[in-house]
């Protein structure tokens, strides 16, 4: 019982220590980043918390910087956008899993990228950027930042979890005044980052086959299990590639609805992309409109 006690009050000393420099932290616990904007998104969230979302977004950069929530405002939907930088589909689950705390959303739209399909748990640097960067702590999302950071086996992600539990009590993430601007993404509010990178004129592709890991699979069983749980509509996407994934329908996407944004006429056109999957920010807004569109639609049928 001591030796715990005397345990628990190093930990404190070490957290408090650790807090009170920028620099002690970045070199000794985690480095904060405005990049992709989990701080703005999380903190908007919080303050959103009492009203009404009817379509949450979940995936990784192709959502966040491709998905304006704004968009379904023409259909009379409200949304918001749970993305991160390279956020598995395990880590989206986790995240549904705290976001659905307090609320019954209407419709889950899961961005499932081919690319950084085969994963057979979190992945790390999502994991990170949540527990670094988000004002999201209260118990059901700290747990969730535990469990993820538990799967992903990372031991020293786990520590930083409760590490950033104590110290987003008393400063938040994104108010660091040295934080470096992520200088090619605005952040438009409903978790939404427009990106301002040039946008290509060409690009040269090569034909990419991915295959969905047994663990993926079961995370969107899961998913859509939670979804039947509050009567919600789950929607899988494969979103707008330059250069097309080239994959064999998993059988967990039997039966659930599917919306291929290669479909989308802008798909193929290098002045919407910066990169081969990444949209600038016409590109996005465009796909925006054409998805919002897409979902509508699907709740009518």
């Amino acid at each position: 019982f001591i030796f715990g006690l005397f345990t628990l009050a190093t930990w404190l000393t070490l957290f408090l220590g650790f807090s009170q420099s920028y620099a002690l932290e970045y070199k000794f616990v985690g480095q904060e980043t405005n990049w992709g904007y989990v701080n703005q998104r999380s903190t908007e969230w919080s303050e959103r918390v009492n009203e009404s979302n009817d379509v949450w977004f979940f995936g990784s950069s192709t959502c966040y910087s491709g998905i304006d929530p704004h968009a379904l405002q023409a259909f009379g939907f409200n949304g918001f956008n749970f993305c991160s930088s390279s956020q598995a589909i395990t880590n989206s689950e986790y995240i549904l899993g705290a976001a659905t705390h307090h609320h019954d959303p209407a419709i889950i739209a899961l961005d499932v990228y081919p690319s950084i399909w085969g994963t057979n748990g979190p992945g790390i640097e999502s994991t990170k950027d949540w527990i670094i960067n988000s004002n999201l702590r209260n118990p059901k999302w700290a747990s969730a930042y535990r469990q993820l950071a538990m799967e992903s086996g990372d031991i020293f992600t786990l520590i930083t979890s409760f590490y950033y539990d104590f110290v987003r009590k008393f400063k938040a993430a994104g108010s660091n005044p040295h934080l470096a601007e992520d200088k090619n993404g605005s952040y438009r509010g409903l978790g939404f980052v427009a990106r301002s990178f040039p946008p290509l004129d060409t690009i040269s592709c090569e034909t990419k086959e991915r295959t969905m890991s047994e663990r993926e699979c079961q995370s969107i069983l899961d998913m859509a299990e939670l979804c039947s749980h509050y009567k919600a509509r789950f929607i899988l996407i494969n979103p707008p590639q330059l250069c097309e994934e080239v994959f064999e329908m998993p059988p967990c996407f039997e039966g659930l609805s599917y919306i291929d944004g290669n479909n989308w006429p802008g798909a193929k056109t290098p002045q919407n992309f910066y990169d081969d999957h990444h949209l600038v920010e016409p590109g996005a807004l465009a796909y925006s409109a054409w998805l919002a569109e897409q979902i509508a639609s699907l709740t009518r049928d």
